[in-house]
């Protein structure tokens, strides 16, 4: 999933004020990027607060602009009106995958820290981070990171195939397989999943992934 698409996802969740103007700049930046870009850039001078410099950092992101929507994304997260610690620890983490969509690992890793100091026990920074460890290459790291997140509810086809690659890495190959079962359960067409799995397969130990439908239940009689 790209990070565009997973920060509209994110959207409507990271606001605290849910107004219908606020509405109306993510479906317009969806809709058409530059005249959404130019939207929220007008409502941002014109005073919106939070929600707008909000919407603002995705359309700069969905543009191409990854380091300018990550450096905004923190902005925002100092702001006193972006939330409470939770909401805060959420932009810190969205700043994080757009620094390291920007190929800034070390900014990534700061604002993940960040993130963390607001909420340590907040389960799903745990995929943010397995992430930047992937970019790191600690491998050890992205698996603890995977199995921390999926212990308090929040799992990811991508960050599996993250915990598969580090697992390969660390030579276990049977634990890759049962990652790479996991992402296609819950993506079966995830293409970086898929070639995982031939690669996985190659050396011999063997993925079995069914998708069928569970069998329905008999009527009554």
């Amino acid at each position: 999933m790209s990070i565009t698409v997973t920060l509209f996802a994110l959207a409507a969740a990271v606001s605290v004020q849910s107004s219908d103007r606020y509405g109306d700049c993510i479906a317009l930046v969806e809709a058409d990027i530059d005249r959404g870009r130019a939207a929220a850039q007008q409502w941002t001078d014109d005073g919106g607060g939070a929600d707008a410099q909000y919407c603002l950092a995705l359309a700069d992101i969905a543009a191409g602009f990854a380091k300018l929507g990550a450096a905004r994304l923190e902005q925002i997260a100092q702001r006193k009106d972006a939330g409470d610690d939770f909401i805060r620890a959420r932009l810190l983490s969205q700043a994080a995958n757009a620094w390291l969509v920007a190929g800034e690992v070390d900014f990534a890793e700061a604002a993940i820290n960040a993130a963390f100091e607001l909420t340590p026990g907040a389960g799903e920074l745990y995929l943010t981070a397995a992430k930047v460890y992937a970019a790191q290459e600690k491998w050890l790291q992205v698996v603890a990171a995977v199995r921390t997140a999926t212990q308090s509810g929040f799992v990811s086809a991508e960050t599996y195939v993250l915990s598969g690659r580090a697992h390969i890495a660390l030579g276990d190959y049977v634990a890759a397989a049962d990652d790479v079962v996991d992402a296609l359960t819950l993506e079966p067409t995830n293409i970086d999943a898929l070639v995982l799995r031939g690669e996985i397969q190659q050396t011999g130990v063997a993925i079995d992934v069914y998708y069928a439908d569970a069998p329905e239940k008999e009527p009554q009689k």
